[in-house]
């Protein structure tokens, strides 16, 4: 059994800035700020973690509870954020996820920093909510850290499969945060350039497993770069 760990935001979609909008929506029915600017990179970062630096920003101090109650309104406003901005999946997601869910063995895994709700608005918007394994997925409310998460899945697969072994994963993702979350646990990480935000040699510094430019028009191509060492 090999479990694809994937990534969402610049590995499977995008969403033209829809998660963006929606956030900062949030924030001016929240607090009261029209045109709020985060002033950190939220490419690879977690929903907690980006709810928490803006509150900061904006108040000085943040609660857990206020993270939360800022999330629960991020996710109901998600579904038409989706709708107005009109993103896109990227080449060949379609096609590949429709091929792994047909395989016997593989099995697809979310490991994102999209807390739950968004995870499923993003995903139901573009037709493949139903490719994954959530019982084993791993999202933003666990931890702001990358490395939580990875770690939260790891242990997932392990309770259900105490045979598993590290070889059988893959991190498929887009930025440094996928592939410092597979070292955290002694896994592959894929990257793939297609919608990333980063230049190859910025991912290079991160030392990945490998760089593709997107994902292999035929999934089984797909699986013979996995089964290369």
């Amino acid at each position: 059994m090999k479990y694809i760990c994937w990534d969402i935001d610049g590995t499977l979609l995008l969403t033209n800035y829809a998660g963006v909008a929606a956030m900062k929506s949030t924030i001016n029915d929240l607090y009261g700020l029209d045109n709020f600017e985060f002033t950190y990179g939220m490419a690879g970062r977690t929903d907690t973690y980006i709810a928490r630096k803006a509150i900061e920003g904006i108040q000085g101090h943040c609660t857990p509870d206020e993270v939360t109650r800022m999330l629960q309104a991020y996710g109901k406003k998600l579904p038409a954020s989706l709708v107005a901005k009109k993103g896109h999946l990227l080449p060949h997601v379609q096609t590949t996820l429709d091929w792994l869910r047909e395989n016997p063995d593989t099995t697809s895994l979310l490991l994102t920093g999209n807390c739950e709700v968004a995870a499923h608005a993003k995903l139901r918007y573009f037709g493949i909510e139903e490719e994954f394994d959530y019982s084993r997925s791993a999202f933003g409310e666990i931890s702001e850290l990358r490395d939580d998460l990875s770690q939260a899945l790891w242990d997932k697969v392990r309770k259900t499969n105490p045979a598993a072994t590290r070889d059988q994963l893959v991190v498929i993702g887009d930025t440094p945060h996928d592939i410092t979350c597979a070292q955290a646990i002694g896994v592959r990480s894929l990257i793939v350039l297609k919608g990333s935000a980063y230049k190859p040699d910025r991912l290079e510094a991160y030392h990945p497993w490998k760089i593709i430019p997107e994902l292999p028009e035929d999934p089984k191509d797909l699986m013979a770069i996995l089964e290369e060492e």
